[in-house]
This record gives C-alpha cells, structure tokens and sequence, in this order.
C-alpha cells in the first residue's frame, strides 16, 4: 500500500491507493512498468496520475499514466463508488538515468494540485544495451547480478488513511463475546465461487468432522442471526461469499450488523486485490482467519483480529474414483490461471516444455472456475493426473512470493516432486527436504536436473507425502485452530503468526549458486553470435498502427472487389472444365499413395519463410503416423518468388510435396479449401508458411485427434516475433469450450483437423471477407463446429510456434470488428441463446454493439 511523501496526512487519506508490486531498488533495467489502483474515498474526482523521476545529473522525467483499466475485484468490494471498477492504471517508464534517482508517484487532485502520494529510491544499471543482439548473455547476467543483490520480498507499506479507516470500522463494529466451548461449525460458501474455493470448504468442513466437532457446510446459506454458545459460523472466501451472494440481498449497514456473528476465512495472497476487497468487511467480523500465516500477518499489521487455520491433508485430497496408472509418465504437470507472468515463463522455456511429455493446464483467471469451466478439471480428474505425473511445477501468478497451499497440499498429497520459485510463509515443510525450491532463473534447471535424476526426485516426493500425511493433517490443524479461537490465545497484533519458515536443506551440487556460476559465458556468448550473423528480421509487412482516413477505405473495398472477381473467374474456368490451378508432385510424393496425415501450407508473398517451415516439417518426428505425412502447398498467385522457392525446396526434399499453383489470388479461404480438396490424407494439419512447428507435434496431435475420435485437434502455440528465440506469448492455451469460444475468439487456425468432417462441414467461409477483410475464417469454422456439436481435443504442451507481426491485413480486418461481430450473431444466434454470454459476444463488448 502507499506510504505518503511531502504530503499531510488528510491528503493521503483521501485515495484508496495500491501498487501490485513493489519495484526493486536496485534494478539492471531502465524499463520500469507500474500497475495498481487508484481512487477518491469520496468519489472526488482525479484529473490526473503521473510518475515523476529526478536524479542529481538529469532534469526530472514525467511519465503521464494510462488510467481507468478495469478492476473488477475492487470495483466489487467498493460498489457504492462507480470509480473503483475502473481504478487500475498503467505506468511504463522508460530510460530510468543510470545510478541513483527518487521515483514519485503524484495525483492531480479534485483542485487541479499535484499531490505526492508515494516516493521510492532506485538505482539502475541498465543492461538492457545487450538484449537485442545478444538476449542469452543479458539473461544470464542479469540473473546472476539479481541474485547478489536478493533480498526478501517487501513488507506492505501501510497507508495511513487505510488504517485510521479500519480503526474506525472496529470501533463502530459491534461487539460479540467469544464462545466458551465449541462443538458446532457452520461454514458457508456461495455456488459462484471457484471450486477451488469450494474444495477448500469442503477440506475443512471434513477436517472439523474427523476432529470430533459437528460440522456441516451450507451453499447459498444466509447465516443465522443469532447462534448457540457453542456454535461458530464461518464463511470461507468473504470476498467471493460478500460480493457474489450476501451483500446484494441486504443494505449495507445490514451486511455490517449480521457480520458481527461471523469469523471470514481469508484464502487470498496478501497485497492482491482480492485481499483488500476483504479488508473492507474485516472489521465488522468476530475475527478473521487465513490458511497463510502471510496473510494473518497482512491483517494483523492492520489491526484485524486474525487466526491461522492451515491447510492440511485429507483423504479427499488424493480420491480419484479411476485406478491410477503405476508408472508416472508424465514429466511436466502445471495447474494455474493464467497471467501475464506466467505466459511470459511459459513462452520462453517453450523448448524445454515441448521436448518433454508435459500437461499444462491453464484457466481463464477473469472468471469463476465452476463445474462447466473445461480447463479447470473435476477434482478426481486432476487428482488421477497428479499421479501420473513426476513433477508439479509451480510458478507465481505475480512478483509476489506467496506459497500456494492448496495447490503445494494436491501435489504432496498426489506423491508428485515439488518445485517451486522461492516462496515464503511454507512452514513447518522444509525446502529441499518436502520440496524444491529454487530462484525463478533456476527452475528450468531444477526441473531438468530432477527429471535426470529419479533418485533424488522420488526421495524428495516420498518425504513431503509422509510428511503431510503425518504430521500436518487438516483434523489436527482444525483442532489447534478452534483451541485459539476459544481461549483467546493469539499472537500480539503485527507479530509473527506461526513458526517462522525453515532454512533450506542444501541443493545437490548442480543447482548450487557455485555450480551455476560455472556455467560458461564464453559458450552463451557463442550462441548470440551465431544468432547474430544469421538474422531473421522481422516481415516488411509491419504496417504503423492508426486512424485509417476515407481514401484508404476506398482502396480497401476496391482490393475487395477485386478478390470477388479473381475468384468468380476461377469458379467460371472450372465449370467450362479449365485449369484455375496446376499441380506438381515430387518423387517422394508419388511414392506416398495413403498418407496418414496431409500438412496444407498457404503460401502468398512469404518467399522468405516457405523454406524454414517446411525445414520444420523435415524435423517432426513421424513414426507413429501410420502411412507418413504429405505437404500440400498451395500458392496463391504470388508476386514475388514464392512459387519458385517452393519448386526449389520441393525438389531437394525427402518429404512428398505437391505444389498446387493457382491462377488467381482469391485470398485465404479459398487457398485452404483447395488445399483440402488436393490433399488426400484422412486428416489435415493447418499451417500457414510464416510459422513453425516443434518435432513431436504432428505425432503427439495424431495420437489425439485418432484415439479421441474428435472434428479436431490443438495444441498451445508460442508467439514469436523476428527470431523463433524472440518468443512473446502464447496462443491457444486453453481446452475446448464452447461457452468460451462464443465469448472470444482464443483457438487459432494452426491445428488437425479430420478433413472429412471438414470437407462436410463446408470448408472455410468464403464470403466472410466481402463483409471485413481476410483474418475471421478461422474463428467461423470454429464457431461452425460448435455449433454443429462437433469436438476438439486439447493437447496440454506447446507444439507450435506462431509469427506475431501486425500486418497490413489484421489491422484491416479490425477495422470491420462491429460488422463482423454483427453478421457473426445473424449466423450464430442459437450458440449466442445455448450459452448466453453476459460481458462480450464474439470478443466484442455487448455494449459496443448496442
């Protein structure tokens, strides 16, 4: 939270203000990005925010914040003020000065006054001159200079008017006398909640039970009013429990006086915005409790009244209802929202991933994951996967270095080897002896390391699974909790709440700092170099982004027309029994009469990636496709040399290649569906000639595409920009859900597909451009199959890697978004009924379409 600077404390009081992650003080980049929340207590208005840096060599930089960015959680705990739904902001500061400098963060108040409301002081240097010609060198040395200069995560500076506001709060709350003996615990969630949250409940509602107490869990359960001495009421996850069911059925000083029967049950990181939506409706409660002892103190600093109730474990931890399989052949289990931090973890160690058999599993975090989220998976589901998995990896959602029980309690409970980034708040485990623990830059290593060694990893596995099973069970945890709660035995507020966390047992020599710091530099520097003088640029279709005038419009319905007619011409030519196309086959190709699956690369003005992609192809691992693959590419009547690269590759090649050259440019779509009719395969891989694929995934998506019996399959894609080792993000990344899908478009085009039910399904739209641009028949042909009922399989790794450059073409096709959108809910309307998307509709605000 914000600590004030230079400014009385009323001003201060004023804001509601938070950063979600405090900058490091001594940084090795000159790029700074902000994020966090900012508002009016009394809803006043803000004219501006800003970042101010000085230094004693350099005139002060301003950076202006980009500003009302949605944050729903806070606009749920603050509903009486319209402001904190849009309260987020953004801060990208560039170019920090080398060495020293203050950082200030200013508010331009309802008088139109520049008021300091935080003050940090950084020093920088900056490396960052490094990156774009050599990005494995700056990668190691900056992780090498961040772990000298590692310190502990920063404490949460509290903001004065937060706490003179709880202080308030807890004297007018009013006061309720403490059980004198406990037997009854009534705890209560709501059906929206997560369900995860749900199976928190139900853990602990089942540990009371084996603890002897009567204990029973109510959904959707407005508490009583008035309770037996001996009975408690706890509700579990307030902020989900407040905002999605209890709050909106009484006023709030109603909510207040009801509260006072009620103990809250903290789930959340401390500092999220989740934590503070919590912080509202604290004081009024009999007391707080959290599973983290970081979060009893989060409350306790605040002057809450908190006690710990641990996580432990539980038979229902490792239930499955399927006969796990003995061998576990998974390498690589990940469960986990997806944020941007994680994706940029992903997209970078990609390599790593796809080399091995690896189950990523990645939820939506913007909504509930509930009963029908498909990637979130029933609890038998995932608890049968852990079995057969060696390792759960872990990686933080934020910079915040939170151990996640819930998730660290599964894989223990499931005999899976732990690794995770540094955390804190772990006690009574022991890093290193119940589970791995290393740096964020060391994971990948550990990982690696553990996997080479089964000894050291089934070791580790069978020490945290004993550990838990013995000495950390939730009955017992509940006991001790309840014992607090009725004796009034607690820890001083701003104390530690539990034991501290152990000191780390030592890692095997390999993962030691030492052992890292042997790691060569000359050899990284080599692999720059190589990258270097090899450069791969990025496309000269690069188009600058902004406001198209009248004339480019009229241009654009001109080259619209023009695909009309090209293509009307080439349906004339067929039907009088003409040649829109030729086609050319090589020596493998013919010597391939049942191929088990066809690879369609379009091919228009990318004479430079035609070969790197078919390069990849040569490199996919084929044994089990029964009949081999074929690559059918067809070239639209390009203007540049890609027909004749083509040729060159195919006639050097050991894979079967037929080149289908068509007459006529007719765009995309039609491309695809001559290459379909061409291709003789029983199934299709979708491929465009700017991207790539890893070796194992045409085998590892036949594998599920055939032994699911499915319309389709996909895998996750890494976005690359420039090099494939300049990766940015990810695409696809989550299982096949319909609900989602007539939401927003997230499935791209790269997948398998059986050609005979897409063939049957019409093939791509050929008509959609006429009303935007080249860019939707992707998200039409899935829309299509979900509508036809029809499936796809997800295949939890990433297998592809997709080139990311904002070309003239999308940046077209956006600009007919609302026509699209409304020709798509024409077409789609029983989708649009069957799942009722409350917030967008085909990845467009319902609002912008009003």
């Amino acid at each position: 939270m914000a600590k004030t600077v230079n400014t009385p404390p009323v001003e201060a009081a004023a804001y509601f203000f938070h950063l979600d992650a405090q900058p490091e003080r001594v940084r090795f980049s000159s790029r700074l990005e902000l994020t966090g929340w900012l508002f009016h207590r009394q809803g006043a208005p803000i004219h501006g925010f800003r970042a101010r840096v000085t230094s004693p060599l350099r005139r002060a930089r301003v950076c202006v914040a980009r500003r009302k960015r949605l944050r729903p959680a806070i606009g749920a705990a603050y509903p009486d003020l319209p402001a904190a739904a849009t309260s987020g902001f953004l801060i990208e500061l560039e170019r920090l000065p080398l060495g020293r400098s203050t950082l200030q963060l200013e508010v331009k108040d309802e008088h139109r006054q520049w008021r300091c409301i935080w003050q940090s002081r950084l020093t920088t240097y900056s490396f960052d001159w490094l990156k774009p010609g050599f990005p494995r060198l700056h990668r190691e040395l900056v992780s090498r200079l961040r772990s000298r200069f590692h310190r502990a995560a920063p404490e949460a500076i509290l903001e004065t008017g937060e706490l003179e506001e709880i202080r308030a709060r807890i004297a007018n709350a009013a006061t309720v006398s403490e059980p004198e003996t406990i037997r009854t615990i009534h705890l209560f969630i709501t059906s929206k909640s997560n369900l995860f949250i749900v199976e928190i409940a139900q853990l602990i509602c089942a540990g009371f039970r084996e603890a002897g107490f009567i204990a029973e869990l109510f959904v959707d359960r407005i508490p009583a009013e008035e309770t037996p001495n001996d009975t408690i009421q706890m509700v579990v996850t307030p902020h989900e429990f407040y905002n999605l069911f209890f709050s909106p059925q009484f006023p709030e000083t109603e909510i207040r006086r009801r509260t006072r029967q009620l103990y809250l049950l903290g789930t959340e990181q401390p500092e999220s915005d989740w934590f503070h939506s919590n912080l509202v409706i604290a004081p009024y409660a009999r007391a707080m409790l959290d599973i983290n002892p970081l979060g009893v103190a989060g409350y306790r600093a605040r002057g809450l009244r908190c006690f710990h109730l641990p996580l432990g474990h539980h038979p229902l931890l490792n239930t499955t209802g399927i006969v796990p399989t003995i061998e576990r052949e998974i390498d690589i289990c990940l469960l986990a929202s997806l944020t941007e931090r994680r994706e940029k973890f992903l997209a970078e160690h990609a390599d790593f991933f796809t080399e091995r058999s690896c189950h990523l599993r990645l939820v939506p975090i913007g909504f509930a994951k509930t009963e029908t989220t498909k990637s979130y998976l029933p609890t038998g589901e995932r608890n049968a996967l852990l079995q057969r998995s060696k390792i759960l990896l872990n990686v933080h959602y934020s910079e915040l270095r939170y151990f996640e029980w819930h998730r660290m309690l599964i894989g223990l409970a499931n005999g899976c080897c732990i690794v995770t980034e540094t955390c804190e708040g772990y006690a009574p485990l022991v890093p290193g002896k119940h589970f791995v623990m290393v740096e964020p830059d060391e994971v990948i290593r550990a990982c690696d390391y553990y996997l080479a060694h089964p000894e050291g990893r089934e070791r580790i596995a069978a020490a945290g699974y004993g550990f838990v099973r013995q000495y950390l069970t939730q009955a017992a945890n509940c006991a001790e909790c309840i014992e607090q709660i009725a004796t009034g035995r607690y820890f001083s507020l701003g104390a530690g709440a539990t034991q501290p966390d152990a000191k780390a047992e030592e890692l095997p020599g390999p993962l030691k700092k030492a052992g890292r710091d042997r790691a060569s530099l000359v050899e990284i520097l080599r692999q720059d170099l190589r990258a270097f003088f090899n450069p791969e640029r990025p496309s000269s279709l690069t188009t600058p982004a902004g406001a198209v005038d009248e004339l480019e419009l009229d241009q654009i319905r001109e080259r619209r027309r023009g695909f009309a007619e090209r293509f009307a011409q080439q349906e004339a030519a067929r039907e009088t029994g003409g040649e829109p196309w030729t086609i050319a086959d090589n020596q493998a190709f013919r010597a391939t009469p049942e191929p088990g699956l066809s690879v369609l690369i379009t091919l228009f003005n990318y004479e430079r990636y035609i070969e790197p992609c078919i390069e990849s192809l040569a490199k996919a691992q084929r044994s089990k496709i029964p009949g081999g693959i074929e690559v059918v590419v067809v070239e639209d009547a390009a203007t540049d040399r890609s027909l004749d690269r083509a040729k060159a590759i195919q006639e050097r090649s050991e894979l079967p290649i037929r080149i289908v050259a068509k007459k006529f440019n007719t765009g995309l779509a039609d491309a695809r569906n001559v290459g379909l009719r061409t291709a003789r395969a029983p199934y299709v891989f979708i491929l465009d000639a700017d991207n790539l694929i890893f070796p194992r995934a045409l085998e590892l998506l036949y594998q599920s595409i055939s032994q699911r019996h499915t319309a389709a399959a996909y895998s996750i894609l890494t976005r690359f920009q420039g090099r494939p080792n300049d990766r940015t993000g990810l695409l696809s990344y989550y299982d096949w859900d319909p609900g989602m899908l007539v939401e927003h478009p997230y499935i791209d085009a790269m997948a398998l597909f059986d050609r005979e039910q897409l063939i049957a399904l019409g093939g791509y739209d050929n008509e959609l451009f006429k009303i935007g641009w080249f860019g939707w028949e992707d998200y039409e042909l899935w829309l299509r199959m979900a509508a036809a009922h029809l499936k796809a399989s997800f295949v939890p790794n990433i297998l592809c890697l997709y080139r990311h450059h904002e070309s003239a073409m999308s940046r077209t096709t956006n600009l007919f978004e609302i026509d699209l959108v409304k020709h798509l809910i024409g077409r789609y309307q029983p989708l649009i009924d069957e799942y009722r998307p409350e917030k967008q509709v085909f990845g467009v605000e319902w609002s912008r379409l009003a």
